[in-house]
């Protein structure tokens, strides 16, 4: 396999891409269970365990990500068996989209791409309702050339239908197209697909690569 982009290179080559596609949790937005779950039901740590995996790692959550799920339907089946969790299952699935914090690293490499003449997209997984909200809070958005969202795609990443999504859809040269996300399989399917991939898994990785000035 090769080798990630910022392991080729000490700096971005700007000659060498034309199209610099962001995923959006963890490089964009924050996305935190662990956060999620204190700031909207503190007091209630001994849930913690169970809920992180009755609602964020479970089918459901990829469900709605895929699209084929609203927030309120997946209630039922992620507190299923456990009724003592359905209250907190549902504060968490009608609030966590309000809970979405900036990386300021992950926009500041959006806008110096978009400063440096690139194509800027987004490619995540993502409920098509809770990013539909999140569009009409930050203003970054407006520099995005084009969008693939999995719930209105009916496709999650790292199925590799959903990056084809994205080629055909903006007519991209492959190896001309660099995929920021913080998870190393959608990196890994990306870079199958002939993309050039980076994973961002720690602060300052972005404002190195990118010569991001403080």
């Amino acid at each position: 396999m090769k080798l990630m982009f910022d392991d080729l290179h000490a700096r971005m080559p700007w000659e060498d891409i034309d199209n610099v596609v962001f995923d959006v949790g963890n490089v964009l937005l924050l996305y935190s269970p662990d956060k999620l779950m204190h700031d909207l039901l503190p007091g209630q740590e001994a849930l913690y365990p169970a809920l992180l995996h009755r609602v964020f790692l479970s089918p459901y959550w990829t469900e709605m990500d895929r699209g084929m799920m609203t927030p309120e339907e997946a209630i039922a089946p992620m507190s299923s068996g456990h009724p003592e969790l359905e209250d907190a299952v549902r504060t968490l699935m009608l609030n966590w989209r309000d809970l979405k914090d900036v990386i300021a690293e992950g926009v500041a490499t959006l806008r110096k791409c978009k400063e440096m003449g690139k194509k800027v997209y987004v490619l995540s997984n993502y409920n098509d309702q809770a990013f539909a909200y999140i569009r009409t809070k930050y203003d970054f958005w407006g520099l995005v050339d084009g969008f693939v969202i999995s719930g209105q795609e009916h496709l999650v990443k790292p199925d590799p239908a959903i990056y084809h999504v994205l080629e055909k859809r903006f007519d991209v040269t492959l190896e001309r197209t660099l995929f920021i996300d913080d998870s190393h399989v959608n990196i890994e399917a990306a870079m199958h697909c002939g993309w050039q991939g980076i994973h961002y898994h720690q602060p300052g990785q972005l404002s190195a690569f990118f010569d991001l000035k403080a």
